[in-house]
């Protein structure tokens, strides 16, 4: 799953049909998901002497295989597979054939999940809304421009407010029930290694069967992290209300010049007042190094919905440290909105405009990207 069920920015696409199972009965598998597809039009500059295409077309989609059964206690008990709706081969970066995978328990007592899955910041963060499905400038399902290697922000992607570093590792999550409004999430990840093969507890999630743990005191690797969300979700009169913040702390395996313990922290905040919905939001990720090579982020939006139109502006601004060689910026703005044209059907169009500022020319360069495309949720 691509940066989905994140509060007000989030992509509702679910619409998941299981059929309700009955007390003891042998869960049964549904289908759900959603699909994107969009054309867009890019003018930039050159990254590292490379011309990139003005146009393209550009998916994204998953199908979603859920089911549920009650037990005579009341426990619900549940498991969720999502197959992504492309190959791997044709994707643009690498990624799973099926990323989040994992079965649940849900009571009057909390909810817990086991198996890949996002944390429970990522799940439980606010960011500056957008009216553009499958957009926006804080963490979308695509990124229109090419950023090279020295580009501000999360390496070749938008500037993100999420804690996504443990991104679909196998974890463990509990939810507490919300109470006054207020609701607590908290992740364990054993341990986060990109790019392993059979993903037994990596970035990435996958299988994690019989074969033993991964390696242990791998310089660079993060293990025993804990991350924590709180938000606050309420009606006040006339305003919806929403406030979140998250919290990761890693651990070394191995004490490795250069690096550092993982930290990151974030903020968020939505507001919605008769159709109008404004939000932004901040993060600091140390990225587990040492030294002055942080991470910082904040994004800002306002959204108006009327009937089935919306319409919005967002701000993104990303800035990364570094020890040597200067800092780099990156700035994001979007104009854009939608059509409903049925249930789980929308049209979308846009404009985003890129701004990415460095002291290293290699990393400079301004962009303006074009895009109209279709949503759908099933």
């Amino acid at each position: 799953m691509k940066k989905i069920l994140i509060g007000t920015t989030a992509l509702v696409a679910v619409g998941l049909v299981t059929g309700q199972a009955s007390a003891a009965e042998q869960i049964k598998l549904g289908l759900g998901g959603y699909y994107q597809s969009f054309f867009k039009i890019t003018d930039q500059d050159q990254v590292n002497g490379v011309d990139y295409r003005s146009d393209e077309m550009v998916q994204e989609g998953e199908i979603h295989f859920l089911g549920e059964t009650v037990l005579d206690n009341g426990l619900k008990v549940g498991v969720q597979v999502q197959l992504e709706a492309w190959t791997a081969a044709n994707n643009r970066g690498p990624g799973d054939q099926i990323d989040e995978h994992y079965v649940y328990f849900d009571g009057s007592w909390g909810r817990v999940l086991l198996g890949a899955e996002n944390s429970a910041p990522y799940l439980m963060h606010y960011a500056a809304p957008s009216a553009i499905v499958g957009h926006g400038v804080s963490e979308p399902n695509f990124f229109n421009f090419s950023t090279g290697t020295n580009a501000a922000g999360r390496i070749g992607q938008a500037p993100s407010t999420l804690i996504n570093n443990t991104s679909d590792a196998n974890k463990v999550t509990y939810f507490t029930p919300r109470m006054a409004g207020f609701q607590l999430g908290l992740s364990y990840t054993p341990t986060v290694k990109a790019g392993v093969a059979a993903g037994q507890n990596g970035n990435g999630g996958g299988w994690s069967g019989s074969y033993g743990n991964t390696a242990d005191n791998q310089p660079g690797q993060q293990e025993q992290i804990v991350e924590v969300g709180l938000n606050y979700v309420n009606k006040l009169g006339p305003v919806d209300l929403a406030v979140s913040g998250g919290y990761l702390k890693g651990s070394q395996e191995v004490d490795t010049p250069g690096f550092d313990d993982l930290q990151v922290w974030s903020l968020g905040l939505n507001v919605g007042f008769s159709g109008f919905t404004f939000g932004g939001s901040y993060i600091n990720d140390n990225r587990g190094l040492d030294g002055n090579n942080d991470i910082k982020g904040w994004d800002v939006g306002l959204v108006y919905a009327f009937g089935p139109y919306k319409v919005g502006a967002a701000y993104a601004n990303s800035q990364r440290e570094f020890d040597v060689g200067g800092d780099d910026e990156l700035k994001m703005y979007e104009i854009g909105g939608s059509y409903a044209m049925g249930p789980g059907i929308s049209l979308n169009a846009g404009v985003q405009f890129l701004d990415a500022d460095s002291d290293r020319a290699s990393a400079r360069q301004d962009g303006t990207a074009f895009l109209v495309g279709t949503a759908l949720s099933f």
